[in-house]
């Protein structure tokens, strides 16, 4: 990620579509948080790329980046509801507890983090570890996929071993804050 952001700090078009789209979701699940509709939540995430871009020299890393990104999200989404007297009530927005702020930028990044590791699993695997956190029981995959109980149960635990090691370095986190 901190190739991107060296490419990004250089002026790269595509570094930034890069960011653009990796954070766009979260970004978006963040400022509608604010209780923001879809289209104003656009326009702030919109806002705030634009401001980033003309920053980019200043951002360092990916840290650095992230920070950044939700700080000026908090700030122009804060800034939005004061402009538009949103239903929301700002006193309540301007208040928050700075950890709960933190919670939901983490659990952002957290879900982020484990779609993008399954992301990287190979197309079955992932199938079969999607099919097991909608719920459904290994024998219904094995029926489902048309292969053996054994088949599902050797790809779930290599799958399951992949994502562990793809996700070590957040899980020492998750545990502290309890997610």
């Amino acid at each position: 990620m901190d190739e991107i952001i060296k490419r990004f700090r250089e002026g790269n078009q595509r570094a930034f579509e890069e960011l653009f789209w990796g954070f766009f979701s979260a970004g978006r699940q963040f400022v509608k948080s604010f209780q923001v509709d879809d289209s104003s939540a656009d326009d702030i995430l919109q806002e705030v790329f634009i401001h980033i871009w003309n920053k980019r020299q200043s951002i360092e890393s990916e840290n650095h980046f992230k920070a950044y990104f939700y700080k000026a999200l908090r700030n122009n989404t804060i800034k939005y509801i004061t402009r538009n007297k949103h239903i929301l009530n700002l006193e309540s927005a301007e208040n928050k507890e700075s950890d709960d702020v933190l919670l939901k930028i983490t659990e952002i990044e957290f879900k982020r983090e484990i779609s993008r590791a399954i992301s990287l699993l190979p197309e079955k695997r992932r199938e079969i570890i999607l099919l097991s956190m909608s719920g459904m029981s290994e024998q219904m995959i094995a029926d489902t996929l048309n292969i053996s109980i054994n088949t599902v149960k050797n790809q779930k635990t290599k799958a399951y071993a992949f994502l562990r090691q793809e996700l070590k370095d957040i899980s020492s986190f998750v545990l502290l804050f309890g997610l």
